[in-house]
């Protein structure tokens, strides 16, 4: 009777004990593969509505604005070894005004990861675009491989990624579970210029929305003209604006 007992309270114990190891594994979290917010895959293709501004005044009176407004098409084309010991891939660029028309290459631009970084080559400037893992509020210097000087006459342009793994509507119809929000600048507080541009990629997906707002204003005299009211009302002397968003993503 004894052992009887003993038996049953041993039949107890391994059922409870796998019993919780079933209900640990169920509750499991899959780790985030960080290198999925910007996948590099052969065959991968991104088709995104444009919309950009430009602006070019002499003189406070003058127009000078250009808009535009088109489809930028987006693949990656090839990959190779690089120096550095790692794979480049390639990115071709084209770009049409109207659905109807051809697709016209416009550039080719690179990525590779690089040890924790990523380093986009966009026309021929090198861009570390996100560092992995992504950690919240982790900041970078975007500029460590150029020479690129900002309005601000600074070299260093500080990242800041922000909603790690959050998710991220680019529309009411379209979101993602999972996103990171790359600040690259968020100057606006400035009475000769505002420079305001942020990227926003998706898990398994990459780059979402951009957008771009770098400009210059008037300052109280210029070449020879007085433009106080100009200067008092923030008119754009030069700069662009641009917003970058996602209509579809295929890949192999």
């Amino acid at each position: 009777m004894q052992k009887s007992s003993f038996r049953l309270k041993i039949a107890k114990a391994i059922f409870v004990l796998i019993a919780s190891v079933l209900a640990s594994c169920g509750d499991s979290v899959t780790p985030i593969a960080s290198e999925d917010y910007f996948p590099l895959k052969i065959g991968s293709q991104w088709i995104y509505s444009m919309e950009e501004s430009s602006t070019l005044r002499n003189l406070c009176a003058d127009d000078g604005v250009t808009n535009s407004s088109y489809e930028l098409k987006v693949v990656i084309t090839d990959s190779y070894a690089n120096a550095e010991g790692g794979t480049t891939y390639v990115f071709e660029r084209s770009k049409r005004t109207l659905t109807t028309d051809p697709w016209t290459p416009i550039a080719t631009w690179t990525a590779q990861r690089r040890g924790s970084k990523l380093i986009a080559n966009e026309s021929n400037v090198l861009y570390v675009k996100l560092l992995f893992p992504v950690a919240e509020e982790a900041t970078w210097n975007g500029n460590e491989f150029n020479t690129e000087i900002q309005l601000n006459n600074s070299n260093v342009d500080s990242y800041q990624m922000i909603n790690v793994h959050q998710p991220y509507s680019l529309s009411s119809t379209k979101s993602y579970p999972k996103s990171v929000t790359v600040i690259q600048n968020n100057e606006v507080n400035n009475v000769l210029r505002l420079d305001v541009r942020k990227e926003v990629y998706a898990l398994g997906v990459g780059l979402v929305y951009k957008e771009s707002n770098v400009l210059k204003y008037f300052s109280q005299s210029q070449d020879g003209e007085v433009n106080f009211e100009c200067y008092l009302q923030k008119r754009v002397q030069n700069g662009t604006t641009l917003k970058q968003t996602l209509k579809e993503f295929s890949t192999p």
